[in-house]
């Protein structure tokens, strides 16, 4: 890519170069107007020759893989940004969690797992404390969280 443009570069000056040496030569005036003339129009073709040059198969190629490029991209993006969004979530449910034990007089550890909800929303699946079975908390697990019985895990005494 470098080098094309650099060919090119070195293209239009030295056309325009060669151009300012003939018109610098040539003394007549109406010999010098055809010169201009001709001289910009030969300097439009020697800049636009790259262009001449590129078929529109090459750019629907290129296209494509951008699309795919983007299309990936955006994909990779989405999982990274769903996988945080439930990580954070994970957190503040457990802090919440944790406090409602607090609060009750338990001191426990809590992890919180979770599962993508309807519209793609983690939601917290199944809950593990680190103290044995509490009616009173197990109750308020499934009330305020949703987190039926059956995906409480608690220590066993």
């Amino acid at each position: 890519m470098i080098d094309a443009l650099q060919t090119w570069l070195i293209g239009v000056t030295v056309t325009a170069f060669l151009l300012a040496i003939a018109e610098t030569l040539v003394s007549q005036e109406g010999v010098k107007r055809v010169l201009r003339i001709a001289g910009g129009v030969l300097l439009i073709i020697v800049m636009i020759r790259p262009l001449l040059g590129v078929s529109l198969e090459e750019v629907g190629f290129s296209i494509a893989t951008y699309e795919r490029d983007v299309e990936s991209l955006t994909e990779n993006f989405t999982a990274q940004q769903q996988e945080d969004l439930s990580a954070i979530i994970e957190d503040e449910v457990a802090a919440y969690i944790w406090d409602k034990t607090q609060s009750m007089g338990l001191t426990c550890e809590v992890t919180v797992e979770m599962k993508e909800g309807e519209e793609g929303v983690p939601l917290p699946d199944t809950v593990t404390l680190s103290v044995p079975y509490h009616e009173e908390l197990s109750a308020w697990l499934e009330e305020e969280m949703g987190i039926p019985p059956e995906r409480q895990v608690w220590q066993e005494e």
